[in-house]
């Protein structure tokens, strides 16, 4: 019986390997891949222009006119027992958090933790890689935190004034930057609930 001689270099070696489809194919993939953009400042444009800024506008234009015609801590019935307008000014975060904190502590904490979160949220909302529901959700957040940001900058405290209660029950007083925000967090939540674990490709 005859054995085949093994090749010891690459010249001998050529004739044994045919061409592999499936590595040209994974190369190819790889190579468009390095050439496609990560970021769509087009969709950052989209989502600013439709959801942001008119999240953050209507939350400053109702402030304004709560703040124009209703006197401070004044409630107004809108559905008895059920919901009210109350001018209220808040020093903390959203639904009066940390409002005990001390006011130099807190100014300079909120405006650092907005600055930051502003620029998360537009890096967020340019990556490619975000799908259309996470970008809705983080355009609200981005519109509710811009809206109080310019309450704080403005005031030095946020301007709260709608108040849900019932009975014995009572809601913190908020306003419509907080309310963004809640949505945006409860979508983004919901898509990933929905969307479940990323494949596992390590076996592929």
């Amino acid at each position: 019986m005859t054995t085949r001689e093994i090749p010891t270099c690459a010249s001998d070696a050529a004739p044994w390997c045919g061409p592999d489809d499936a590595m040209d194919t994974a190369l190819a993939t790889d190579v468009a891949g390095i050439g496609t953009p990560s970021w769509s400042f087009s969709r950052l444009c989209a989502m600013l222009g439709s959801i942001t800024v008119p999240i953050a506008g209507l939350d400053q234009l109702t402030k304004l006119y709560i703040a124009s015609y209703l006197p401070l801590y004044e409630t107004r019935a809108i559905i008895p027992n059920w919901l009210d307008l109350t001018y209220t000014l808040n020093p903390g975060a959203a639904f009066s958090l940390f409002a005990t904190m001390p006011a130099p502590v807190r100014k300079v904490l909120f405006l650092v933790l907005s600055c930051a979160a502003t620029a998360v949220l537009l890096v967020l909302l340019a990556r490619r890689a975000t799908s259309v529901g996470s970008s809705l959700g983080f355009a609200l957040i981005l519109g509710g935190t811009i809206g109080n940001l310019v309450d704080r900058l403005a005031r030095g405290r946020v301007v709260d004034f709608i108040y849900f209660h019932h009975d014995s029950f009572s809601y913190p007083v908020f306003n419509v930057a907080d309310s963004a925000i809640t949505i945006g967090v409860a979508i983004i939540l919901v898509g990933s609930f929905l969307s479940g674990p990323a494949p596992d490709r390590s076996n592929a």
